[in-house]
């Protein structure tokens, strides 16, 4: 305490002299051709499209079907943002879904072939179709949904 006070005496009271410093300019802005060189284009994202769920062979008393309806909005960008890198995607992919007892998808991957098979729309539509709410399957239950993504 008595070391604070003796310094701000002493600064107080004109003993110590403050250092001037020089008043800096900003730097100049960056011109339009320098920063067009040196900031990576990023692809813009589609818009539109359309995906269609085709018929969920299933147990009589379960149809998960309008549940991936629900999810259209999900798996439409999806496949907005996978076209982002790959324009010309389009196609079938078909998705193998487990459900657990409870409705809730525990496990979502493509099944092999189809045309919009790629890792970044599959990895996507898998994540969209676990955050569906299905209905409760009596059990556990398998699906196979074909979806057919299209540009349009």
């Amino acid at each position: 305490m008595r070391a604070c006070v003796l310094l701000w005496l002493v600064v107080s009271c004109g003993g110590a002299q403050a250092a001037e410093v020089p008043a800096s300019t900003p730097p100049p802005a960056p011109s339009s051709t320098a920063l067009a060189t040196s900031t990576p284009a990023v692809p813009s994202v589609p818009a539109g499209g359309s995906v269609l769920v085709g018929d969920i062979p299933a147990a009589k008393h379960f149809d998960p079907k309008p549940a991936i309806e629900a999810s259209k909005p999900s798996l439409l960008e999806c496949y907005n943002r996978a076209r982002a890198n790959a324009p010309e995607l389009s196609g079938k992919l078909k998705m193998r879904i487990v459900i657990n007892e409870a409705g809730s998808a525990i496990a979502a991957e493509a099944e092999p072939g189809g045309s919009a098979n790629i890792p970044a729309l599959v990895a996507c539509v898998g994540e969209a179709l676990k955050a569906a709410t299905f209905p409760k399957p009596g059990g556990s239950a398998t699906v196979v949904a074909p979806l057919v993504f299209r540009p349009e």
